[in-house]
This record gives C-alpha cells, sequence and structure tokens, in this order.
C-alpha cells in the first residue's frame, strides 16, 4: 500500500473516531464513489451527513503539512467540459458531492471542518498560487493549503474557527 493510501485510510480512521466519540454513527459508503463517511444520529438514522476526508502525513519532504489536494475523476473532467465550463474547474463536481470536508494534518493533529462554500473559497484563494501547475490547469486536482498567506494572513488564521468545528456536524444532523 501505498503512503498516500495509507494516510488516507489513517486519517478517515481518525475522523471516524472522534465522530464515534460524539455518539454519532459513521460508516464508509461501499462502493466509495467520492464520499469518504457518511455520518448520522443513531436517534435519526434517516438524515444524515456525507463527508469527504483529505488527509496530511506527519512526514512531508516539502514540509507542507496542512496542504491538500482535491483530486478529480475523468468522468467529473469530462462533464465539466460537457458543461462548456473550462477542466480547470472540475473541482467543483468534486466538491459538490460532499456536505462537509475535513483537513487532517496529522503531524499537527488538526482537523479542519469546512462546507462546500468554504472549499470553494479556500480553493479560488490558493489558485492564486497553484493554479497554474500543469495538474491544476488540467483539471486533474485543485490545492488547498491552509499555510499559503492571504491578505497579510495566513488561511489557517483566517480561518481558524474551522478548526475542531465539530459543531457544524451536529448542525447539519440536528442532533
Amino acid at each position: 500500500m501505498s503512503r498516500q493510501n495509507l494516510t488516507g485510510e489513517e486519517t478517515e480512521d481518525l475522523v471516524a473516531l472522534e465522530i464515534a466519540k460524539m455518539g454519532l454513527i459513521a460508516h464508509k459508503p461501499i462502493p466509495d464513489r467520492g464520499i469518504d463517511l457518511i455520518v448520522y444520529c443513531p436517534e435519526n438514522p434517516g438524515k444524515s451527513v456525507r463527508i469527504q476526508v483529505k488527509g496530511r502525513g506527519p512526514i512531508q519532504t516539502n514540509q507542507r503539512f496542512r496542504w491538500f489536494q482535491i483530486r478529480t475523476t475523468a468522468k467529473q473532467r469530462e462533464e465539466t467540459i460537457k458543461e462548456g465550463l473550462p477542466v480547470n474547474e472540475s473541482w467543483r463536481k468534486k466538491v459538490a458531492k460532499a456536505d462537509l470536508f475535513i483537513l487532517v494534518s496529522q503531524k499537527y493533529n488538526e482537523f479542519w471542518v469546512f462546507e462546500p462554500h468554504d472549499m470553494e473559497s479556500l480553493i479560488k484563494i490558493c489558485s492564486l498560487k497553484y493554479g497554474n501547475r500543469r495538474d491544476n490547469q488540467e483539471g486533474l486536482q485543485a490545492e488547498v493549503d491552509l499555510d499559503v498567506e492571504f491578505k497579510g494572513k495566513t488561511l489557517k488564521d483566517i480561518y481558524r474557527s474551522h478548526l475542531g468545528n465539530w459543531q457544524l456536524l451536529e448542525k447539519l444532523l440536528s442532533c
């Protein structure tokens, strides 16, 4: 198993553990179609939240521990082009699939909880730095780096209220 796949599994397990501590139920959908966890309250199993987990491992050669890639599928890129949008907007398909994104920095033991509209803002800001990379131009991915500066502050400082914001999950579930 690749280091990337191992980090993905570890961070999904870490998120599921945090969710279980809240008294909520999380399970991995089969097949995996871009959603890592489906979460619900035991009292109301009919209402669920779709979560996408992005993890960053504790060992990084580039020393970027809060830098996450939002990768797209060939199908998402094809759909984007069919809709008349530029292929570098394919990340929007990925973002639209989830109700919440949880970005996990293992090195700092951080869980950043974002709604899709926040992810869109983060991606747009980070595209100022990373948008000209070939993978981003070809629509293969978009990047979110919480250590990027924007208007004199890092994104981790601007979005500080999202760090450990598990209440957002409870709010969406109305538990």
